[in-house]
C-alpha cells in the first residue's frame, strides 16, 4: 500500500494504549475508518472518546475462538478492512537467578499474548484481507527481537519470534495483495513498562516515534526500524557480543 493508496480501514490490537493508541490517532487524523482492540473496555473508550468515529472491539487475542468471533463481526461490518495493526504486548520481568521458579502462568500468559495473539490475528484476518485489492497486515516487533534484555526475558524472545514469523508471512504472500510489514521501535515511552519500578532510560517520546513509524509506512517499506532499533539492527549482525553488553549494561 502506497503513499497514493491510503488506508480506508484500520484494525489496531493493543489499541487501548501507547503505540497502538498513537497509530490509531494517526490513521484516524488521516480520515480511515479506524477500530480498535484490546482486553479493557474502560481504556478502548477513553481512547474512542478523543476520536468521533473511532469503534471499539474488546478481544483477548490469546484467546483464538475470541480471535475468530473478531474477524467475522469486522467481516460482516466492515467488509473494506485493508489494514490490520497487530500491536497487543505485555512485557514483564523475570529473573531466573532467584531460588524459587517463575510463575508459570505468566511466563505463558507472556507468550500467549505477544507471538500466539499475533499468530491468530494474521491467521484470522488474513483471508478478509485478500479479498482487498491492496491491503496491509504490520506487526510490532521490537529492538529486543534483534538484541534481548536479559531483565524481559520472555518479551525479548518473542519479538524476536515474531521477527521470523513476519519474514516467512512476507516470503509465503509475496504475490499476494497483502503486504506484509514489521515496525520495529527502540524503547518507547509507553505504559508498556508500568509495572516496572524504573523507567527504561534513551526512551523515545510516543510522538516522534508515531511519525517515524508513519513515514515509513508512507514510503512504503516492509521493515521499519526507528530510532535505537536501527543501531540494533545493524550492529546485531556485526558486533553481537558488544551491543549485547551494551544494551543490558548495569544500571546503578
Amino acid at each position: 500500500m502506497s503513499k497514493s493508496t491510503p488506508a480506508s480501514t484500520v484494525l489496531v490490537t493493543g489499541g487501548g494504549s501507547g503505540i497502538g493508541a498513537g497509530l490509531a490517532a494517526a490513521f484516524h487524523a488521516r480520515g480511515a475508518k479506524v477500530i480498535i482492540a484490546g482486553r479493557t473496555r474502560e481504556r478502548l473508550v477513553a481512547v474512542a472518546a478523543k476520536h468521533r468515529g473511532m469503534e471499539i472491539e474488546v478481544v483477548d487475542v490469546a484467546d483464538p475462538d475470541e480471535v475468530g468471533a473478531l474477524a467475522a463481526r469486522i467481516s460482516t461490518g466492515f467488509p473494506t478492512l485493508d489494514t490490520v495493526i497487530n500491536n497487543a504486548g505485555i512485557q514483564t520481568q523475570f529473573d531466573f537467578t532467584r531460588a524459587e521458579a517463575a510463575d508459570p502462568s505468566l511466563l505463558g500468559r507472556e507468550v500467549d499474548v505477544n507471538l500466539k495473539g499475533l499468530i491468530f490475528v494474521a491467521n484470522a484476518f488474513l483471508p478478509l484481507l485478500k479479498r482487498q485489492s491492496n491491503a496491509r497486515l504490520i506487526h510490532i516487533g521490537s529492538g529486543l527481537g534483534y538484541v534481548p534484555l536479559a531483565s524481559v526475558p520472555v518479551y525479548s524472545a518473542t519479538k524476536a519470534a515474531v521477527h521470523s514469523f513476519t519474514i516467512s508471512l512476507r516470503r509465503q504472500l509475496a504475490d499476494s495483495s497483502v503486504h506484509i510489514v514489521e515496525i520495529i521501535p527502540p524503547v518507547v515511552e509507553t505504559d508498556l513498562h508500568r509495572s516496572q519500578s524504573l523507567k527504561p532510560p534513551r526512551a523515545m517520546k510516543l510522538d516522534a516515534f508515531i511519525a517515524a513509524a508513519m513515514a515509513g509506512l508512507d514510503a512504503g517499506r516492509t521493515e521499519i526500524p526507528v530510532g535505537l532499533a536501527k543501531v540494533l539492527r545493524i550492529t546485531s549482525r556485526i558486533a553481537p557480543g558488544l551491543f549485547l553488553n551494551i544494551v543490558n549494561k548495569r544500571r546503578g
